[in-house]
């Protein structure tokens, strides 16, 4: 099956519902269903806010969020109110941007990073409280902003990488930056980490890529030039754009080279 979405961004599939969502460069959100060419429900019309940089379902997927360009975070509920058009929480998170945001756990609470002033470049979220006290905790950590994060339930640890090669291991329940250290000399652009938390991967600007330990962040092997610097087509980005580790421990990854590892 094959349809047309102007200018997508980002898509994510549902864990447990045959339904997708894809975010695009002109601020839309459409909610589908698999073998469906017409929508479900377009939670966010087109030309209305900025481009979408991240689009999720929570782990039991009954809720899904959205992240702009403007530092907007939204969230939308799934189930019979899945039609609706009105989120149930939106704020601007983080001033100059969110790149990612993830969900920690069932619960109400959210991870976001980006770039805002100060350097408050990740933050975590209560989205029951309200608006004047939904900020639980921000961090300040990588100068001149967050790229990407992933969060491993088991440890209680988000990993948060920045635009300057530097990754923090950061402590959920007693809201610490439990590791710092320099990851790579350029931007890491992605982070994947594997179902069973031992280890994650770092994917850079410069075409690398490095598998670290979870517990200790040590350099457990370094994967370099995997992917071009550059390509023809520079306004798609540099280097390592995407990680995903799956639960048989293999690694993929995708470039701005145009090749899928």
């Amino acid at each position: 099956m094959k349809h047309k979405i102007d200018g997508v961004r980002r898509i994510c599939s549902h864990p447990l519902m045959p339904l997708y969502l894809t975010g695009s460069a002109d601020g839309s959100v459409t909610l589908w269903e698999w073998g469906h060419a017409q929508p479900i429900a377009v939670p966010r019309p087109p030309g209305t806010y900025a481009k979408v940089t991240r689009v999720r379902f929570s782990q039991h997927g009954n809720k899904f969020g959205v992240a702009d360009a403007d530092g907007n975070l939204s969230l939308w509920q799934v189930g019979l109110s899945v039609n609706a058009t009105r989120p149930f929480f939106t704020y601007q998170c983080h001033n100059k941007g969110i790149t990612d945001f993830v969900f920690l756990g069932s619960c109400s609470l959210l991870a976001t990073v980006g770039h805002s002033s100060e350097n408050r470049n990740v933050c975590i979220w209560d989205s029951v409280l309200p608006h004047n006290k939904a900020l639980v905790h921000a961090f300040t950590c990588h100068d001149q902003g967050a790229n990407s994060l992933v969060y491993a339930p088991q440890h209680q640890v988000l990993v948060t990488t920045g635009k300057r090669g530097d990754v923090c291991l950061i402590d959920v329940r007693s809201r610490t930056i439990r590791h710092r250290f320099q990851a790579h000399e350029n931007a890491v652009k992605c982070v994947a980490i594997d179902p069973h938390e031992e280890y994650f991967a770092t994917g850079s600007a410069d075409g690398e890529i490095k598998i670290w330990g979870v517990a200790i962040p040590t350099l457990l092997l370094n994967l370099a030039g995997e992917h071009s610097r550059s390509s023809f087509f520079k306004n798609i980005g540099q280097g390592v754009t995407q990680l995903h580790i799956d639960s048989h421990a293999r690694l993929f990854s995708c470039g701005a080279d145009a090749f899928l590892i």
